[in-house]
């Protein structure tokens, strides 16, 4: 039996009061009018006993709280393996009524605790502190105790029970195509290490030979890794597993494990904007959310991304109070309800971008294509060449000068000065501005004196050149700006809208002209330029299609895009230019019987001295899909590009 409290004055309850709320804990303490007495000193001297024993837990110093009570080495223990089997992160805590403490009746302290654990959320639940006086006690301040038992944790919890933690994850939702096609999917995958500590050296090195991983960083994280544990090598689709299985079962050591990964139909494909998912690091786990874990396989490039709350839902889980000896569940104490992700809808096209990956699949070297819906601005496929730099999405967010691609926008600000495409305009081979020589590429001397439409075909660097003298320093940004050029395109991730300041001098705007000098382009920048052309009306380029913003609630809208652009007038000469250059021109290898294609060529030079090199580039249209192909090292665009955008073609003319 607890007597009832004796008035103690060596410490006031406000000094009390203080000292628990300085201690930092999440805590609210209501220390007046509570309990039988009606408030007053006496009462506030338990209440504030059990309030900093709650403090204490809250800000998880352990041993202090465990000194408040009367077994201080049981309570500690328990405290944290409470801590730690729950793997909480936040605890706090609000003092209630204080109860009982006359008639026999011991002191009760009622308190709401909420617990935070970790991936999963909170757990709220009601509990109770019994307090009784100390009886051996030299500090007037610790002149109560709670009277420790497995109940102080949770009510229900005694000697024989334990609590035990349980999280699962949903599947994580797909991203789907524009016509719902899936696009990333859970594929069956083979998680290839070792067990630390028993694998013999010659065999860690064969391991990395024939996963194609670095030995030194292997070694390294089985050497760190505590004896026995698995070391992850590598992830690999069944289909590469199987393809090396027979050497892996030859070592010593190897571990294989099966799992399930949402992955796209090849390891390449449109990479840059799915993205990727893997083992969470520090930068990853902030972004994913609180209730994302370290073990959890995460978004961590591209779309998976940026919208890994989306796709990945949230958790369910519960806490089970337990039989201590055997783990046999007794009772389930809370349920957390875990959330399906949601799928995101993006404007990729299944059958374009099968094409587009097919044209560039035996790709030497970087390459890029793009192609754009001319009626929706829709992204319809995004590709990389395969051996290409690796992690770098270049379709979207490469910044190249365009070359003679770009002369799409010169004869747009030519034509809005008056040039018309029967105009003569002569090619001679060369041409000096301002001190600087510029050539013709490609073979191409001296056209002679011959109409525009066929500077144009044929593209004739001098003659764009000549003309460009009598533009405006800001003529050719203009142009530029009507087709949307360095707009603002919010796609959810990074790309380049392109890059053309206004001319600085005479030899700034005859570079300018042909693609060259400040003026850069990315291959989704220069697409968008052709599907402008193809329509007449600049669209802003399109990625997302539904589904929530990444930071936003799952019912709110996709953001409004930029105001539209007016139509173009100059698109249909352009157009008639474009198809021509098809025809008879520098884009013949286009050539498909029956199709009405239009095409420009473009060869970009850049660097300088053994630093130079070119890039060659073909844009178009066919029908309602435009598209841009760059090759970086290339020859001419008709030569290296060319043969990548006329396959691109066959095929997309074949799906109708």
């Amino acid at each position: 039996m607890s007597p009832a409290p004796r008035s103690r004055r060596s410490e006031t309850p406000t000094s009390r009061r203080i000292r628990a709320i300085a201690g930092g804990a999440s805590i609210v303490l209501l220390l007046t009018g509570c309990g039988p007495f009606g408030g007053g000193s006496d009462e506030d001297e338990v209440t504030a006993t059990g309030a900093a024993f709650l403090a204490d837990w809250s800000a998880g110093r352990y041993a202090d709280a465990a000194a408040r009570t009367t077994d201080p080495r049981q309570a500690e223990a328990v405290l944290r393996k409470v801590q730690d089997t729950l793997r909480l992160g936040t605890r706090s805590f609000r003092p209630g009524v204080l109860s009982g403490c006359k008639d026999d009746r011991p002191c009760v302290l009622a308190f709401d605790a909420t617990l935070s654990l970790d991936a999963l959320g909170d757990w709220s639940y009601g509990g109770a502190l019994t307090l009784k006086e100390n009886p051996d006690h030299s500090d007037p301040a610790r002149a109560w105790q709670v009277d420790w038992s497995p109940a102080v944790v949770h009510p229900k919890l005694t000697s024989d029970t334990a609590l035990a933690r349980v999280r699962k994850l949903p599947s994580r939702a797909p991203i789907l195509g524009r016509d719902g096609d899936p696009l990333v999917i859970e594929r069956e995958v083979v998680r290839v290490g070792v067990a630390a500590g028993k694998i013999p050296a010659q065999e860690l090195a064969k391991l990395s030979e024939v996963l194609d991983v670095g030995y030194d960083g292997l070694v390294k994280r089985t050497q760190n890794a505590p004896a026995g544990q698995f070391v992850e090598a590598v992830v690999l689709r069944r289909a590469e597993f199987e393809a090396v299985k027979p050497r892996l079962d030859a070592l010593e050591g190897v571990v294989t494990r099966s799992d399930m990964l949402p992955l796209a139909p090849t390891r390449q494909y449109a990479r840059g904007v799915l993205g990727t998912v893997g083992v969470a690091t520090k930068e990853t786990l902030e972004k994913a959310g609180p209730t994302a874990s370290g073990v959890d396989a995460i978004g961590s490039s591209g779309l998976q991304a940026v919208y890994q709350k989306q796709l990945a839902g949230q958790p369910g889980g519960r806490v089970d109070l337990v039989d201590a000896d055997d783990g046999s569940v007794l009772e389930t104490l809370h349920e957390f309800t875990p959330v399906a992700g949601t799928p995101l809808r993006i404007s990729l096209d299944k059958q374009v971008q099968d094409a587009a990956e097919r044209a560039l699949e035996s790709t030497e070297g970087t390459a890029s294509l793009v192609a754009i819906d001319t009626e929706t601005g829709e992204i319809l496929a995004v590709a990389n060449s395969p051996k290409g730099r690796a992690g770098e999405d270049r379709a979207l967010g490469g910044r190249y000068a365009p070359g003679s691609t770009f002369k799409i926008i010169t004869t747009t600000a030519l034509l809005r000065d008056g040039l018309s495409p029967s105009d003569t305009v002569p090619c001679p081979p060369s041409i000096n501005v301002g001190g600087k020589r510029f050539e013709n590429y490609d073979g191409l001397g001296s056209l002679g004196e011959v109409p525009f439409s066929e500077d144009f075909t044929e593209s004739c660097n001098t003659a764009f050149i000549s003309k460009a003298e009598d533009l405006a320093p800001d003529a050719l940004k203009k142009a530029a700006d009507s087709f949307g050029i360095g707009g603002t395109w919010d796609l959810a991730m990074n790309s380049f809208s392109g890059d053309v300041p206004a001319s600085s001098d005479s030899v700034d705007q005859a570079a300018a002209a042909i693609g060259q000098g400040r003026v850069l382009m990315s291959p989704l920048a220069m697409a968008s330029v052709a599907a402008t052309v193809a329509s007449g009306t600049p669209l802003t380029p399109r990625l997302v299609l539904s589904g929530p913003p990444a930071e936003t609630a799952p019912a709110a809208p996709l953001p409004d895009g930029p105001a539209p652009l007016p139509a173009l007038p100059e698109a249909a000469t352009l157009r008639d230019l474009m198809l021509a250059t098809v025809r008879s021109g520098t884009a013949r290898v286009l050539e498909i019987p029956g199709e009405q294609i239009g095409a420009k060529t473009g060869t970009a030079e850049y660097g300088s001295g053994t630093q130079a090199g070119l890039h060659a580039w073909m844009v178009g249209f066919l029908d309602h899909i435009a598209f841009a192909v760059i090759v970086e090292n290339g020859v001419t665009g008709a030569q290296t590009a060319g043969p990548i955008a006329r396959r691109f073609l066959l095929d997309v003319r074949d799906l109708g």
